[in-house]
């Protein structure tokens, strides 16, 4: 197929509109997994990563993503710490996937339709969120990857040339060490509306074989098939099963915000217009739908799909794709049917959905950027201070603790320099405290705040039922920690830790996690009155006897 210079300048378009709806990212710092990313690649061999399982569990016991490491290496090693060129890399991969999504409409629709489909992409709040995360890296990267790997796919289709389909193979390899999420596209492929059943079929033999050698690998290295935060048992469970309903009836909520109504009245207008009127690809829609939401199931119970991020960036692919296409078909078979009106209703609908999906991107992103500069701030604050100084971490910090302490050795590692010492609850608040900080948001900024720790101690005290009973049972075995809470019904139960962070916890669990070896922790209950209890400090020891602590 030959590239045209409207090709050239639809592709100049999309690299412009990324960088001018993201521009502001490349003055980011370090944010969420970023420094235990770094910390990592600077422990081991990127070959470690590929083949030893041992090391890879050590940076994720429930997914296969060493493309991840890799892609973090090679800007370390171009760039060195310098996170506007990460940012940068991000953006232009982010530019690629979305030129790559054009080139595979071009199969099928008309250019012009093509490039509102890729539009659109960059315009949904998934696309705007992913250039705020560095750690999400490998979903646009492997996006790239793998519409590559089905553009070439279907080139071969059409051509012949062996060469091509010998690339398309080693995209798709690229792909799945990139993401598990492009796995299925194996399942795909054969029932492509491209030649016929038996040249698509033996074209899929190597992807097969490919995915199958996958499933080996990936199950070497995480010692499980499935991978995730949950066993897999789990997923026959009825609460489980109502949970993802409603995980997912939440979708259309997050990809467009309360303009979805308008955008899903939309979509499925067309969707049924085109399903009257012409009929073909339905197979293949509803077979991309099942793929894609399928390996979104077991992130429902852990970590949770509450935002417009990456775990949606594939769904938004494929809505992209789809709203393009149908309304490309929708004109053209009115046009065959001489019907006007349908025709200028297509017309009138398409800026509608980009502009509903730009002011929701636009809404999503910044409360996401909001965070990430108070990631940004406390990084800062983090690289510069030592040991002398206290502070205390911001709330979204708590739950994202391994960023703290990925940062803290990262700089004793490459500075052999100390770091502040977090506070992450005031029963750590104690005499060694004499320099506090905390982030102001009104500044974003940090401020000393050692004037206020006597009163803090006091708040702490008077909210503080130190003989409460309170129950504590776990046992952390195979890489999974397994906890029951009690004795109370109603109120919060937390897991605090200077080493964890602060995580609030149901009353009962299981989870695949990898938790530093004898790392300290308490147990935290707080009322629904307010008071507050906690247990004795407790170690975590893999796969040590079950811990079974009570006081009546």
């Amino acid at each position: 197929m030959r590239v045209s210079r409207n090709d050239l300048f639809r592709a100049g378009l999309l690299l412009g509109l990324t960088v001018l709806l993201n521009f502001s990212v490349l003055s980011g710092n370090w944010r969420w997994d970023d420094p235990q990313i770094l910390l990592h690649l600077h422990q081991y061999s990127i070959i470690d990563d590929f083949i030893n399982p041992q090391v890879w569990q050590q940076f994720s016991p429930a997914n296969l993503t060493p493309w991840l490491i890799l892609s973090f290496e090679s800007d370390l090693i171009l760039f060195g710490m310098n996170p506007s060129a990460f940012y940068l890399h991000q953006l232009l991969a982010l530019a690629a996937a979305a030129i790559a999504l054009y080139l595979c409409m071009t199969l099928w629709l008309r250019r012009d339709f093509a490039f509102f489909g890729a539009v659109l992409f960059l315009l949904g709040a998934p696309s705007q969120l992913v250039t705020e995360q560095l750690m999400t890296r490998h979903y646009i990267e492997g996006l790239l990857f793998c519409l590559l790997s089905l553009y070439l796919f279907v080139r071969y289709l059409r051509t012949g040339s062996t060469s091509l389909l010998a690339v398309s193979a080693i995209l798709y390899v690229l792909a799945i060490t990139a993401k598990e999420i492009y796995v299925p596209l194996v399942l795909l492929l054969p029932f492509l509306p491209e030649s016929v059943w038996r040249q698509r079929l033996r074209a899929a033999l190597p992807f097969i074989i490919i995915a199958a050698a996958y499933t080996a690998w990936r199950a070497s290295m995480l010692g499980t098939l499935s991978g995730g935060y949950v066993e897999s048992s789990e997923y026959l469970n009825s609460a489980f099963i109502i949970d993802v309903m409603q995980s997912f009836a939440n979708f259309p909520d997050l990809l467009l915000g309360g303009l979805w109504p308008a955008a899903g009245i939309i979509y499925l207008l067309m969707l049924g217009f085109y399903a009257v009127l012409a009929r073909s690809w339905l197979v293949v829609v509803l077979l991309t739908a099942a793929l894609v939401l399928i390996p979104l199931v077991p992130l429902v119970s852990s970590p949770g799909i509450n935002s417009p991020d990456r775990y949606l960036l594939l769904l938004w692919v494929v809505l992209s794709f789809s709203l393009a296409f149908f309304a490309e078909r929708l004109i053209k078979r009115c046009t065959d049917l001489d019907r006007a009106a349908p025709i200028v209703l297509v017309y009138a609908a398409l800026p509608v959905l980009l502009m509903i999906s730009l002011i929701h991107g636009m809404s999503a992103r910044q409360s996401v950027a909001a965070v990430a500069e108070e990631f940004d701030v406390q990084a800062k604050f983090i690289w510069a201070e030592d040991a002398a100084t206290a502070f205390i971490p911001s709330e979204s910090l708590l739950p994202s603790f391994w960023f703290f302490t990925g940062l803290q050795d990262l700089k004793t590692r490459l500075l052999t320099q100390t770091s502040p010492r977090p506070v992450v609850d005031a029963i750590y608040l104690d005499s060694s405290v004499t320099e506090l900080w905390a982030l102001d948001r009104e500044c974003m900024c940090m401020r000393d705040v050692s004037a206020s720790i006597p009163q803090k101690i006091a708040a702490h005290q008077q909210h503080l039922a130190a003989l409460a009973p309170l129950a504590l049972n776990f046992d952390y075995r195979n890489g999974y920690f397994s906890w029951q809470f009690g004795p109370y019904d109603t109120g919060v139960y937390h897991v605090v830790s200077d080493v964890i962070g602060v995580i609030p916890a149901p009353a009962a669990g299981r989870l695949r996690v990898t938790l530093p070896d004898n790392a300290p922790f308490y147990l935290r209950y707080t009322s629904a009155e307010g008071w507050m209890t906690y247990s004795t400090q407790q170690r975590i020891r893999p796969d040590a006897a079950a811990v079974n602590w009570l006081r009546d």
